[in-house]
């Protein structure tokens, strides 16, 4: 039996898909990680440091030297396509010394004798149904379903191991792996200075209370936080892992940034700095979790954006949101959100549309039969269904058929913005919106790095928690526009003009630019 992965993958010269050699010179980083047998693991990480090929080689020696059985998810619905044929089979083929421990290879499932190493998709409750497993690695678990994980969690319950291991280009604050990695040991690679022997470790700017080491981005230089002379490569390489809170030991937590990496260079990350976007800079090189200020949709927005009042009832819009019990719904008029609630029948939706002679944009799934009969019946009622959108349009009528489709992201960018800026009010009082700022806080903006390498964002929903308010609200602000003759678009692009949104506020017209949202979202695209 191997002493540990480490050894097992030097001593049989493993190699990658590419039949380039592993090494740990270069990547000294990995071996305490790997090394590292605590039931609960978490790694927050920039892209192209190698922790995923040594993962997948950790799946093969815990399933053949450790006889446990392993669970690797992965967030792409199409696993196998995505995954399995163009980087775990090359790597089994291309090292004999995997090969000859396995008795069955297909395509989802890895036998290694009695054990199992099982390749599952974390976007479909269907994944992680009738198996079980001793080890589970939550591989990008910031863009996997959170239900599905949680559901993968539970396949570990008879297991005396239960071990986890997530890992995951961050994504917002406070989520995914950067909120796994607040509640533990919090370890850092500490590197010393080889002219002044200042230990700390590296970050991209110089944290003023730690004074860490840092880019200094005049000299294109790693550059040492005491002396700022700059640090070798073999600094960076001979670094070690230490934990800011030692004392917590449920978790294990570890921070990977391209800094510690020896074959990136101060040039080449000055250089993406300056050419990527913010979000992608800090959650694919860094290592960071990162939210735009303007995206950010907290209690104290949404306080901020609420002045009580009685407005008039006119120019209705009501969006719904709908859940296996019943209904969620905004009412608003040009002038701010008026009413919201939960109902457990389309009739009373329908008694509110009356009411106010309002026009309804909702959500019809997961049951479209009554929506569906109520678009039939009045020629305001839409059915909203999300897609990507070409070019700046936010939203695409298609009056015939009375259906409406909204670009998500854009959409839902464009309602969080109107809360941060204080300029679509809430009219009810504080303490009436707690269910409201809730469903806000399960809900957040991340980013996502699609196969061909660009990057877009979207926005996710926090573990299995309610968010149906703020869907309820684009809704809304859907149908709003519809209301006030937008026409074909929410956000709309013409020749010359900068993307404008068009908006009431306290009962006069004013034209909110958007242009840059839009920009933003549409550079993520290009680049």
């Amino acid at each position: 039996m191997a002493a540990s992965n480490v050894a097992w993958i030097l001593g049989n010269q493993f190699v990658t898909e590419n039949r380039k050699p592993i090494e740990f010179t270069s990547h000294r980083f990995l071996i305490d990680y790997l090394a590292d047998n605590h039931r609960h693991k978490t790694s927050k990480k920039s892209s192209q440091i190698g922790e995923t090929m040594c993962e997948l080689l950790d799946d093969f020696h815990l399933a053949i030297h450790k006889k446990l059985n392993v669970i690797h998810t992965l967030h792409t619905n199409d696993v196998l396509k995505g995954f399995v044929r163009p980087k775990v089979d090359p790597i089994i083929q291309h090292n004999p010394e995997i090969v000859r421990h396995m008795t069955i290879n297909s395509e989802g499932l890895k036998q290694f004798r009695d054990n199992f190493v099982f390749f599952r998709g974390a976007n479909a409750e269907s994944q992680a149904i009738s198996i079980s497993a001793d080890v589970l690695k939550i591989d990008e678990k910031d863009r996997s379903n959170p239900s599905v994980v949680e559901m993968f969690e539970s396949r570990l319950d008879f297991s005396e191991y239960r071990w986890i291991r997530e890992f995951s280009n961050p994504s917002a604050v406070g989520f995914g792996v950067d909120e796994t990695y607040n509640r533990s040991d919090q370890r850092h690679w500490f590197i010393r200075c080889h002219r002044c022997n200042y230990y700390m470790y590296i970050d991209y700017w110089q944290s003023e209370g730690d004074k860490s080491h840092y880019v200094d981005t005049e000299r294109a230089i790693f550059a040492c936080g005491r002396c700022h002379k700059e640090l070798s490569t073999a600094d960076r390489c001979n670094g070690e892992w230490v934990a800011k809170y030692p004392t917590r030991d449920e978790i294990h937590g570890y921070w990977f940034s391209q800094m510690m990496a020896p074959w990136f260079t101060a040039a080449e990350i000055i250089d993406k700095q300056e050419n990527k976007s913010v979000e992608f800079f800090y959650n694919f090189v860094l290592g960071k979790a990162y939210t735009p200020a303007d995206m950010i949709v907290d209690r104290a927005a949404i306080l901020r954006a609420c002045a009580p009042s009685n407005i008039m009832r006119t120019q209705v819009a009501i969006g719904v949101d709908q859940d296996a019990g019943g209904q969620y719904y905004v009412a608003m008029t040009p002038q701010g959100i008026f009413d919201h609630g939960y109902v457990d029948s389309w009739d009373k939706i329908e008694h509110l549309k009356l009411m106010y002679n309002a026009v309804v944009v909702c959500d019809p799934n997961p049951y479209q039969a009554i929506p569906k009969q109520m678009a039939n019946k009045y020629r305001d009622w839409y059915l909203c269904y999300f897609k990507i959108l070409d070019g700046l349009s936010s939203v695409q009528w298609k009056e015939a058929e009375q259906v409406v489709y909204a670009d998500r992201t854009r959409v839902i960018d464009i309602r969080a913005n109107e809360i941060v800026n204080a300029r679509m009010l809430y009219r009810q009082r504080p303490h009436e919106l707690e269910d409201i700022i809730a469903h806000w806080n399960n809900l957040y903006r991340t980013t996502e790095e699609k196969e061909d390498g660009r990057v877009r964002s979207i926005w996710i929903k926090k573990e299995d928690r309610q968010s149906d308010y703020p869907f309820a609200e684009v809704y809304a602000r859907i149908g709003l526009a519809q209301v006030l003759g937008g026409g074909a678009t929410l956000v709309e692009g013409t020749s010359g003009q900068e993307p404008k949104v068009t908006n009431l506020t306290g009962g006069d017209k004013i034209s909110v630019d958007f242009s840059g949202i839009l920009q933003e979202t549409m550079s993520e695209f290009d680049e």
